[in-house]
């Protein structure tokens, strides 16, 4: 089984995020046989994942048990859980992967498109902390498209700066041929920012590294994802 791509220990808890590439096949939920999903993804990370359909809004979802390969997912942008040893995943090629774990207890996966952005989406998942007493100890974001390959019309770039709640041009830059482009991780970057949170990994952009899937660059239908899981370290 590979190794994660980051693994700390918060608190009494053992926190891991894993990142699937290519190599690993796709784990799009809507296009992947159930037996053959659980099948690729316990092999990219010893266990099967909680995730859901993803329609770049803002709704949480709260993972409480393990998936039911028979069961129809329920529809976010933001999955949650408190539990051990239950892995929840978000899934992507050129969206903003985002996973976040809590001081304390909670993890979140952020599945973040331009829209769900421009609809407060990162406000939302950082607000699931805040209800309930944490602080967010660990931000990782996996691979996205960065504005080199990222062409972007201005109101909409404009949106999803509000969207973040950060000034535009913290959000604008320019693809690799001088034209305005919406800079992902800087946006990101900065909306969590202002709450007190620093990523603590960056991943590379998927439109120019095809380790990963891009639709924009490619037209790739396949997906990647961003896993992360804790669980209980034992007492010595």
């Amino acid at each position: 089984m590979p190794s994660p791509l980051v693994r700390r220990r918060i608190g009494d808890r053992d926190v891991a995020v894993w990142v699937t590439s290519r190599t690993d096949e796709s784990v799009h939920p809507g296009r992947v046989d159930a037996c053959e999903l659980a099948t690729r993804q316990r092999a990219a990370t010893g266990a099967t994942w909680v995730m859901v359909d993803q329609v770049h809004g803002v709704d949480v979802f709260e993972a409480g048990a393990a998936p039911d390969t028979g069961a129809r997912r329920p529809i976010a942008d933001i999955v949650m859980t408190q539990r051990r040893d239950l892995p929840i995943a978000v899934w992507a090629a050129d969206c903003a992967p985002l996973v976040l774990a809590g001081d304390t207890t909670t993890l979140v996966a952020v599945h973040g498109g331009w829209r769900g952005r421009a609809a407060g989406v990162l406000d939302r998942a950082v607000g699931v902390f805040a209800q309930r007493g944490e602080d967010v100890a660990m931000a990782v974001l996996g691979p996205v498209i960065h504005p080199c390959c990222y062409e972007f019309g201005v109101v909409e770039l404009r949106d999803v700066a509000a969207g973040i709640g950060v000034e535009a041009h913290l959000a604008t830059a320019r693809t690799r041929d001088g034209r305005t482009a919406l800079d992902v991780p800087a946006a990101v970057r900065a909306g969590l920012a202002r709450h007190g949170i620093e990523l603590e990994h960056l991943g590379a952009c998927t439109g120019c590294d095809d380790r990963w899937y891009s639709h924009r660059a490619r037209g790739d239908l396949g997906r990647h994802a961003v896993v992360i899981e804790q669980r209980e370290v034992s007492a010595a």
